[in-house]
């Protein structure tokens, strides 16, 4: 994903508005007064508010598909292949916490129909990955069978779901990565 100099510093600029103030801050006003430009000098780099939102979100999918292709072309066992995707999820959390703290709000997109399918098209990467590994792990033997893998799914995710929305009330109090990775083991044990 190519950005300018300046549409990075645009992109950096509302993820911190957004992640401090909420989407109600993150106008074109408030990013120019934030990067001392005026307002038509955003507008030359992005058209609009949404265009800045969907870049945001387009970073993230970016990223998330580099990580995805990594697990898919691993030829580890499904269990090693789950320990690759938390340690990056976590660990990227930790290393962005505020567009963090904007991917995690997708509720405030879901009034606009191009946001609203783009988040569910990056929950869809990361259901589908995982949904595979799971269940190529319960056909291996190495993944209780006694519980269908999409409810699997839903204990692993909404669990690190939960941790997420916590850290990130709590304003990054704790360490993510570290708490994290001590919920993912203690969830692995179930599996």
């Amino acid at each position: 994903m190519e950005l300018t100099e300046r549409q990075e510093q645009i992109i950096n600029t509302s993820i911190k508005l957004i992640a401090h103030h909420g989407i109600q801050t993150m106008t074109i006003k408030n990013i120019a007064q934030e990067i001392g430009v005026s307002e038509p000098a955003i507008y030359r780099h992005f058209a609009s508010k949404a265009d800045i939102i969907y870049t945001i979100m387009e970073y993230f999918d970016h990223y998330s598909l580099e990580v995805c292709e990594t697990i898919e072309n691993s030829t580890e066992d499904p269990i090693a292949r789950m320990d690759i995707f938390f340690q990056n999820r976590y660990r990227f959390f930790a290393d962005h916490p505020e567009l963090t703290k904007v991917m995690f709000s997708e509720e405030a997109f879901q009034y606009d129909p191009q946001l609203s399918r783009k988040i569910m098209h990056i929950m869809h990467q990361h259901r589908n990955i995982l949904l595979t590994i799971i269940e190529k792990g319960q056909m291996d033997g190495l993944i209780r069978t006694d519980i269908g893998f999409d409810h699997l799914f839903h204990i692993v995710i909404g669990s690190m779901r939960l941790l997420v929305d916590r850290w990130c009330f709590s304003n990054f109090s704790f360490d993510i990565y570290g708490e994290g990775m001590q919920l993912w083991q203690a969830v692995k044990q179930l599996l």
